[in-house]
């Protein structure tokens, strides 16, 4: 039985490029570290197939160097801006760079389709980046930045290789974030230790990387894309349930508000006629519905009399006739007194002009002449010398007695009219009493207007909180009879789903592609017995890895080994352009601490037989390690960069940073 058992054993055969390929479609010829552009720190030669950067641990070493701090992921992160991303370092360790180098440059030749293209990136201060296509990266900064170049080789490596993609992505990945999200996949941050297979980026490196704010649902959808296993009917089909979906949310979240509604309206229906929970909206035989107790107390509120508010009308056609009294009343004193002022100004007119020519001689006062003023005894005696008419002095008595006259006649009128001023002032104020009792009838009739008001209002309210109750109790017991209807859309996302369903199963042949490859990688790479699956549904892309009898196993170093075992896979399908990806891969330092090192080893002498049993490998795998790779392959054609953390010298950058 085990020699049959054998027989269905996975294996995994080296990937095959078409025949028309000599070399990686897409790799990292070299690269350069510079203090300026004439000084070169550090120049890192890499090649197709399997590339080492070594910083032995003690164990390897024999040192007490440590093997953390020489660099290892700082050089995975200068690879990564060489190939367009934006962020190469921390906030913090671009400013220790900015000091300590702050003319420095960081070059790269990237050979895409035999095409070399050098991407240059400043080290310290901003700006300057730029892409040239040229033989070397001397020649890039021989030749320098002109205008037209572009600052990253992003669109240049989405123009090659994701043509078919870039119109078939999520909503939050645009055109140009294609590489982007996929670059992130190809050469994971080491901070997300390997912990699930959509873990790209880590927030804590600071990249600005698209992958690093999409969400799950999005990085899968790319990864499905990439691996040719998204068709197009199943986008359609997706976008289409996003649609419905949101629509259906919307929908619930409606219903929701309104059956809230529902339920506190019929709560207040409730209240206010005094109803409890048991009282339907029908009658029974034991007891008045809502409907028919709403109905009542319409009939009882409109049946309320209202209150009859007093005459006030008579009220102000009174104090208007009052008024008009007063007015009348004070125009007539006015009048007297006029009258009286003026009869007594002409009363002293008179007695002032009867007194000018007379003397009251018992006391001693001469007569004299009105005309020139001289004694009338002297006149008398010696004659008028002035006047040609004798003196008249009967005449003259008769004229002052005539004013005198008068006088006293005018005085008279004016104590007459005085008295009739008084009767009428008299008049006046017996008005003002009666006006008083007025405005206090007023104010008492404008005060019970108000509270007939208000009281007719209270009524009118009433009946309207009735009738609004009635109109309430009868718009419920219709939707109470309505039943509650499928939401719209439920039922085509029923069947936008069944698409998608059958979409996932059109996929699964570029899924078991990929399943074939990674249960070949976890067979060679793990002891017997090991069965690696690769599951994709509705709940998303699932990597697993199962010992024979003892089910799914999981531990921290074997998640990591999933992870890793998957990512050969999809380079293995990119090879074999059979997936939209550049046969590329980066793992920086991809050991977990209880990582087998027989197994680890594995790792190495898997993509060493991948890059043998090719004339020329047509990918490139760069790993970092502290872990000392197989004894066959520590030499200079697989360990590309040998570094430690002491001395200074020996570290990526030759010099403390």
């Amino acid at each position: 039985m085990a020699a049959q058992a054998d027989l269905f054993t996975p294996v995994i055969h080296p990937p095959v490029a078409p025949k028309s390929r000599t070399g990686p479609r897409l790799w990292i010829r070299r690269l350069a570290i510079f203090e300026d552009r004439q000084t070169l720190l550090r120049n890192v030669p890499l090649k197709p197939g399997l590339n080492i950067v070594w910083t032995p641990d003690m164990s390897s070493s024999g040192s007490r160097a440590l093997a953390h701090g020489s660099g290892k992921t700082t050089f995975c992160r200068l690879l990564r801006a060489c190939l367009g991303e934006l962020g190469y370092a921390t906030d913090t360790q671009r400013s220790r760079l900015m000091t300590r180098v702050p003319n420095g440059l960081i070059a790269a030749e990237i050979l895409i389709d035999g095409r070399c293209w050098v991407a240059v990136r400043p080290l310290g201060l901003p700006g300057g980046e730029f892409v040239a296509r040229v033989d070397s990266i001397e020649d890039a900064l021989a030749r320098g930045q002109r205008e037209g170049d572009p600052q990253s080789i992003d669109p240049v490596v989405s123009e090659l290789f994701f043509s078919a993609i870039v119109g078939a992505t999520p909503p939050d990945v645009s055109r140009e974030q294609v590489w982007d999200v996929l670059r992130a996949w190809l050469t994971r941050d080491q901070e997300c230790r390997l912990a699930d297979i959509l873990a790209w980026r880590s927030s804590q490196t600071q990249t600005r990387s698209r992958a690093q704010v999409i969400g799950e649902i999005a990085k899968r959808t790319m990864v499905r894309l990439a691996l040719r296993a998204l068709d197009a009917d199943e986008r359609a089909a997706a976008a289409r349930e996003r649609e419905l979906m949101a629509a259906v949310e919307e929908e619930r979240r409606r219903q929701a508000y309104q059956q809230q509604r529902y339920v506190d309206s019929l709560k207040a229906v409730r209240l206010a006629l005094g109803a409890g929970d048991d009282v339907g909206f029908d009658d029974t035989i034991e007891q008045k519905g809502l409907v028919s107790l709403a109905e009542a107390a319409l009939a009882e509120a409109m049946r309320t009399d209202l209150p009859k508010p007093p005459d006030v009308g008579s009220i102000f056609a009174r104090q208007k006739a009052l008024n008009e009294e007063h007015e009348t009343l004070a125009a007539k004193r006015q009048q007297l007194e006029n009258d009286a002022r003026s009869k007594r100004d002409a009363a002293e007119q008179y007695r002032a002009e009867a007194s000018l020519g007379e003397i009251d001689i018992s006391h001693g006062w001469i007569r004299i002449c009105p005309i020139c003023k001289v004694s009338v005894d002297e006149v008398k005696a010696k004659g008028c010398g002035i006047s040609l008419e004798p003196c008249d002095l009967a005449r003259l008595k008769a004229t002052i007695a005539d004013k005198q006259k008068k006088a006293a006649d005018l005085d008279a009128e004016a104590n007459g009219a005085e008295q009739e001023i008084k009767i009428v002032e008299a008049l006046i104020l017996q008005l003002r009493s009666r006006r008083q009792a007025l405005e206090t009838e007023a104010k008492a009739a404008d005060a019970a207007s108000r509270t007939a008001q208000a009281a007719a209002k209270t009524v009118q309210d009433r009946v309207y909180r009735a009738r609004r109750t009635l109109d309430d109790v009868r718009s419920l017991r219709e939707r109470d009879a309505v039943a509650k209807l499928t939401p719209p859309g439920a039922a085509e996302l029923e069947v936008v789903r069944a698409q998608l369903d059958a979409g996932r199963d059109r996929a699964q042949t570029a899924i078991r592609t990929l399943e074939e490859r990674y249960q070949g990688i976890m067979a060679a790479w793990l002891p017997d017995g090991v069965i690696g699956t690769i599951k994709l549904d509705g709940h998303g892309l699932k990597v697993d890895a199962e010992f024979s009898g003892r089910g799914e196993v999981s531990t921290a170093a074997l998640e990591s080994l999933k992870i890793v075992a998957f990512d050969l896979a999809a380079l293995h399908m990119a090879v074999e352009e059979k997936a939209d990806l550049p046969a590329f891969l980066l793992h920086d330092s991809p050991r977990e601490a209880d990582l087998d090192g027989q197994l680890y080893d594995g790792l190495f002498r898997l993509v060493h037989q991948w890059e043998e049993q090719a004339e020329t490998p047509c990918f490139q795998y760069i790993i970092t390690t502290t872990t000392a790779p197989p004894t066959e392959l520590r030499g200079d054609h697989y360990v590309r960069l040998l570094m430690s953390s002491t001395p200074a010298e020996r570290r990526l950058f030759a010099m403390d940073i």
